[in-house]
């Protein structure tokens, strides 16, 4: 196996700057598990096989430090961090509720016929992926659940709410996900079919049905073995 880092990265977000494409190039190597908990990640190395300055590198780390992916240890850089335990994620998915519940029932009166589309072709993908079965199915599907839940805080038209969603890093702690639970575990067919309902329940305005969807969506994952 070569260098994980030397991968394409995938093009399912389509990261924007640099540092996005770095982000998606170190988390996407580990939650595929080419980067394994505890190994050290070396800046030098990947600026260089980037062909980019150690500040980008640096940039992407501090990101994924705040999504636990990975972690710093003083004097001797970044490793790849261990899986949360389950009370953490626990937590996390608390958080994400009480976050993400909040932002969508603020934008719900801005949703537009445009957000129904964009949902149901993002899940649409993902029942693809599901079905498929690839090597790197989790890493694909993990790139498209986080940008349909964006979609969904997005409706808010609230550049901080937005902001908020990324800078604490439920992004990319959805990817925790995918290195806590295989996707037999996770149930990805029931995961898409949930999708759907929160669609429909948007696309019949129904708010209430939406919330309460989207909040035993995301409480699913605590019901896992």
């Amino acid at each position: 196996m070569g260098d994980p880092l030397t991968k394409k990265t995938s093009k399912l977000l389509e990261p924007d700057s640099l540092v996005d494409k770095l982000v998606a190039a170190i988390r996407d190597s580990i939650i595929a598990g080419d980067l394994e908990a505890g190994a050290h990640i070396g800046i030098k190395k990947i600026a260089d096989e980037y062909g980019v300055s150690m500040i980008p590198v640096r940039e992407a780390l501090a990101r994924l430090l705040a999504s636990r992916l990975v972690r710093a240890e003083a004097n001797r850089g970044y490793f790849v961090a261990s899986k949360p335990s389950r009370s953490d994620f626990f937590e996390f998915v608390e958080a994400r509720e009480l976050f993400e519940t909040s932002a969508v029932a603020r934008g719900f009166e801005k949703a537009t016929p445009e957000h129904v589309r964009k949902l149901r072709k993002l899940n649409e993908k993902m029942r693809k992926v599901a079905k498929a079965g690839r090597a790197n199915m989790m890493v694909e599907w993990g790139n498209l659940n986080a940008e349909f839940h964006s979609v969904l805080v997005g409706m808010a038209e609230n550049a901080y709410l937005s902001e908020l969603y990324a800078d604490l890093s439920f992004g990319n702690m959805h990817f925790q996900l995918v290195r806590n639970y295989p996707a037999e575990i996770i149930g990805l067919d029931l995961l898409v079919a949930q999708h759907e309902e929160m669609i429909d329940a948007l696309e019949n305005a129904d708010q209430s049905g939406l919330l309460s969807c989207l909040s035993n969506h995301i409480r699913n994952l605590t019901k896992a073995d």
